[in-house]
């Protein structure tokens, strides 16, 4: 395991502290932190992880995946952490080791649960404050419907990456109850998109539209909190993370109902 790539793991000490400090269960007994090596360091990020989901699943809940990469070139470090809640989450995951994950042999250790991963400026996201400034790109997002609602989401969100990728760089999928949404930047990435709709998936007939972010959704985004040192505290960046994901959903789904309220008013005036 390449010593820069687990920089961070050493950077506080082992303790149960934790458990005496309310924090949240991502902590706990019942889960655990390993590595993953083996991939080839020249993959994207976002399908890389998607990938780890969907063969890690049957160990236990994915609470985090880490994939850390060199801050200069940006390429992939070899060395990926994940944190699984669940019981026998580390055998089940372990057990993982030498099987086969779309072409490249995973190899899992365990790894000692730190609560500060402090490698990776950009572990943050581009719009933590103290990151380093991001390309000048633009993203865009898109609405999906037509596919197959009864495939397994982690399956479904595989899908429809493979399906646009051609689009653009996309780096979230969000698949919902009834439509999924793709965020992606790139050089007439909507275009290409919808250019897509009509085509076949999987047997599924897709539907592309264009998301036009609300002005005061636009207003509400700020810079995230990051330490002095420009790197954040993955325990509480987690927690905030997945309420903001609810609650992006959530709207999401509200923004659904009102336009089928609209279209429903319009057809009976």
């Amino acid at each position: 395991m390449e010593e820069t790539a687990i920089k961070g793991l050493k950077l506080l000490e082992l303790n149960d502290s934790g458990s005496d400090s309310g924090e949240s269960n991502c902590c706990s007994s019942t889960s655990t932190t390993i590595s993953v090596e083996g991939y080839d360091t020249s993959l994207r990020r976002y399908p890389l992880k998607l990938e780890l989901e969907k063969h890690f699943a049957s160990c236990g809940e994915i609470y985090n995946i880490y994939v850390p990469r060199d801050f200069e070139t940006g390429i992939l470090k070899s060395v990926a952490f994940m944190r699984i809640l669940g019981e026998g989450a580390e055998d089940k995951a372990l057990q993982l080791s030498g099987t086969d994950v779309g072409g490249w042999t995973a190899i899992v250790k365990r790894a000692p649960y730190q609560k500060v991963f402090m490698d990776d400026p950009w572990y943050a996201g581009p719009r933590c404050a103290a990151a380093p400034a991001p390309a000048d790109t633009k993203t865009y997002r898109i609405r999906v419907t037509g596919y197959d609602t009864s495939l397994p989401k982690i399956d479904m969100q595989i899908a429809l990456y493979k399906h646009f990728s051609s689009c653009g760089s996309i780096w979230k999928v969000i698949v919902l109850s009834s439509a999924a949404f793709i965020y992606l930047e790139g050089e007439r990435c909507v275009d290409k998109a919808l250019e897509l709709s009509g085509r076949n998936m999987g047997g599924s007939t897709l539907v592309v539209e264009p998301v036009v972010p609300r002005p005061d959704i636009l207003k509400k985004r700020r810079p995230l909190a990051c330490t002095t040192t420009g790197y954040t505290l993955p325990s509480t960046l987690l927690e905030v993370a997945k309420k903001k994901k609810k609650k992006m959903e959530t709207e999401m789904e509200m923004e659904m109902e009102m336009e089928k309220v609209k279209e429903k008013e319009k057809a009976l005036s």
